[in-house]
């Protein structure tokens, strides 16, 4: 049975075609307005956005600059602070019994990059670097060793270790200087205590 619908006004019907055209106008009319504005799109990987100092990505293990000698002892204080375990460090041992590095492995899938290595290494070595590309298609491209972590230090870097290392020389030298002249003076408050009481005696 056929049903009587009522007839669209034309105004109805030249509301529902316009907005759309609305719609096209302003999407034009903003690509108009930055069509001659500066461009800010940045061309990836060619160009680069600075990125913050704080930044903090893959790990790195700093070498001297000019002699390639490693800085690290070993001393395995990075992999026993890291929270999840990501650090694998056997040493080994020359005939000096002087500590060096067998093996130094992160696992960058598992790492938190929290920056706790950084800061507890004594021999400030390890950086974490702005070095945010390092995608793998699988996860053994993310396990670095030795041969991946390792670079040479800028000068930048190896005079800031070197003003920490000597500003924290000091620190300990002050802090001994000043427990020696504590210990001294006990001494003589004792042994004059003790004069006292034999005096009284």
């Amino acid at each position: 049975m056929p049903t009587n619908k009522p007839k669209e006004s034309f105004a109805r019907w030249i509301s529902k075609v316009a907005m759309p055209l609305w719609g096209i106008r302003a999407g034009l009319y903003i690509t108009a307005q930055h069509l001659f504005r500066k461009k800010i799109t940045v061309q990836y990987p060619e160009q680069r956005l600075e990125i913050d100092p704080s930044y903090r990505a893959k790990i790195s293990l700093l070498n001297e600059p000019g002699s390639h000698a490693e800085i690290c002892i070993s001393c395995k204080q990075c992999e026993n602070i890291c929270p999840v375990g990501c650090i694998t460090i056997i040493p080994k041992v020359d005939e000096n019994k002087k500590r060096h590095v067998g093996t130094f492995d992160v696992d960058l899938s598992r790492c938190l990059f929290c920056g706790m290595c950084e800061e507890i290494c004594p021999e400030f070595c390890i950086v974490l670097d702005e070095v945010f590309d390092y995608s793998s298609y699988s996860r053994d491209g993310l396990y670095l060793t030795v041969s991946g972590l390792t670079r040479d230090a800028s000068d930048q870097e190896w005079r800031a270790m070197v003003e920490v290392k000597e500003a924290k020389k000091r620190e300990a030298e002050a802090k001994k200087k000043a427990r020696e002249e504590a210990k001294k003076k006990q001494e003589e408050e004792d042994a004059k205590k003790k004069a006292e009481e034999g005096e009284q005696n």
